[in-house]
């Protein structure tokens, strides 16, 4: 190779551009399988994209923060959000309300920042319906005996309530094919799950056609 194509290649080498589109990442699963303990250790690691948190008219858990793990409002704020198309999407799941604030995740989006939603299955089949781009990732329990144990050490629904979330993952469960990635988040293997994450955000950052977010 001469000199001059040498320096010919280089040019052209310096003019590759590769399209780049931050991500939405739409979490999933049953209640009780550990998509907010994957997102919030995935933060703590030093994840610098976005979490959007959720409006719900669920009544606050212990050691739960307005603002920091949901938008906690009342069943007429909610429906005021409705209206005023402020949500995403939202939907009734357990007898409580649900629902994505739309604004904060396009402010991100703008701001080409990776974008994560926490939502169950039921919301993230209106986030498909609803918008283009998004990355599907259905988080899974190793079985179904497994998210018993999960829920039961949470200590937090009623026997009434349980038996509802069991019927739900059934169905929730079945929804699996639907999805672009599945991550099996198995007891004490955390970091696990957390890696398969960033590996998934990794490849999606690394194609050639990237998947951009329109909401």
């Amino acid at each position: 190779m001469t000199h001059a194509e040498e320096n010919s290649t280089s040019e052209q080498l310096a003019r590759v551009q590769v399209k780049s589109c931050p991500l939405l990442m739409v979490l999933s699963g049953p209640s009780g399988v550990g998509k907010t303990t994957i997102t919030k250790a995935l933060v703590e690691q030093g994840w610098s994209g976005y979490i959007v948190v959720t409006a719900t008219t669920r009544r606050p858990r212990e050691g739960e923060v307005d603002g920091v793990h949901y938008h906690f409002c009342t069943y007429q704020q909610f429906q005021h959000m409705i209206v005023a198309g402020e949500l995403l999407e939202h939907a009734e799941v357990h007898g409580n309300q649900y629902g994505v604030p739309a604004a904060p995740v396009r402010e991100q989006l703008f701001a080409k920042r990776d974008v994560i939603l926490t939502i169950d299955p039921q919301g993230a089949e209106s986030i498909r319906k609803h918008t283009s781009g998004a990355i599907f990732v259905f988080i899974a329990p190793e079985s179904l005996s497994d998210l018993t144990m999960r829920l039961d050490s949470r200590g937090q629904d009623s026997p009434e309530q349980r038996a509802l979330r069991l019927i739900n993952a059934e169905r929730e469960m079945a929804q699996m094919p639907r999805y672009d990635y599945v991550i099996i988040n198995r007891r004490e293997r955390l970091q696990e799950s957390i890696d398969q994450l960033r590996a998934i955000m990794l490849a999606e950052h690394c194609r050639v056609d990237p998947r951009c977010p329109e909401i």
